[in-house]
C-alpha cells in the first residue's frame, strides 16, 4: 500500500461568489491513499462525505459498495447531454436511470440566466454564473465531467468548484473538459453547483460534460452486482 499524502480541500459557505473569499475559507484537508482522495467531512447533518478526482476509483467504491451506505454495490448510470442542443431556459429537465435533474443558471447579481448546450456540453448561457443541479429522488453517489469553457467552447483552464447545499464543496485546477470530480455521501444529495474562478473574469462559463449517479440496482440486477463485487473482491 502507497503511504498516504495530504491534499486540500475547500469547504466554502455555499453559494460563494468571489475568488478572494474562496481563498480565505480554506479550513480543511482530505486524506489521499493511493490513487483515491477521499475526505471525511462533517457535515450539518454529521455527514461521511467523500470527495474523489479519478473517475476509475470513484466508479469502483460505488460498483462494489465501498464507503456506500450499508455497504451496498450501486450500478452506475450517465447523463452525456448529447440530445440536448441550442439554449434553453432555466429548469431544464432529463432522466437518467431512474433518477430525473433539473439543471438552471444561478446569477448571483440576480442578473438574467439560461442554459446552453452544445456537442455534449451542458454549460451557463453567460460568464461568471452557477451551474446548478437539483436531482430526484436523491442520491448517495454522484460525478461528473465538470470545466470552464469561453464565449466560444473552448476550454479554458480555471478553479472548478463544486458546491453543496450543507456548506461542503470541493475545489480543484481543471484544464481539460475530462475533468472529474465524484462524491459518495452517507446522506442522500439532491442538489449541487459547480462554478468556474477567478470569478468575476467574464470568461469563465460553468460546464459539465457527464453526470454520474450511483443508483440501486433492481433485485435480479442487485444479486448479479454483488456476486461480480465478491469476485472482484477475492481476486484482490
Amino acid at each position: 500500500m502507497q503511504s498516504a499524502s495530504v491534499r486540500s480541500l475547500y469547504l466554502v459557505p455555499f453559494p460563494i461568489s468571489s475568488y478572494h473569499n474562496m481563498k480565505n475559507s480554506l479550513c480543511a484537508s482530505a486524506l489521499v491513499c493511493g490513487v483515491l482522495a477521499s475526505g471525511f467531512i462533517a457535515s450539518a447533518a454529521d455527514a461521511a462525505f467523500s470527495v474523489f478526482q479519478q473517475k476509475a476509483t470513484w466508479a469502483y467504491c460505488v460498483e462494489n459498495g465501498i464507503l456506500m451506505p450499508e455497504n451496498t454495490p450501486n450500478q452506475i448510470v450517465r447523463e452525456n447531454f448529447n440530445q440536448y442542443s441550442g439554449a434553453y431556459a432555466n429548469g431544464l429537465t432529463g432522466t437518467a436511470g431512474p433518477i430525473v435533474w433539473s439543471a438552471s443558471a444561478t446569477d448571483f447579481n440576480s442578473g438574467p440566466s439560461s442554459l446552453v448546450a452544445n456537442s455534449g456540453w451542458l454549460t451557463t448561457a453567460a460568464p461568471d454564473q452557477g451551474l446548478m443541479f437539483s436531482f430526484a429522488p436523491g442520491v448517495f453517489a454522484v460525478g461528473g465531467n465538470f470545466f470552464s469553457r469561453d464565449a466560444s467552447f473552448n476550454v479554458v483552464p480555471a478553479l472548478i468548484g463544486v458546491f453543496f447545499a450543507d456548506g461542503t464543496s470541493s475545489i480543484e485546477y481543471v484544464s481539460t473538459e475530462n475533468g472529474f470530480s465524484g462524491f459518495i455521501s452517507s446522506v442522500a444529495i439532491t442538489q449541487l453547483m459547480v462554478q468556474g474562478y477567478p470569478s468575476p473574469a467574464g470568461v469563465n462559463f460553468a460546464a459539465t460534460d457527464n453526470l454520474f449517479f450511483g443508483v440501486v440496482p433492481a433485485p435480479g440486477a442487485a444479486v448479479l452486482l454483488g456476486l461480480a463485487a465478491l469476485v472482484s473482491r477475492r481476486r484482490r
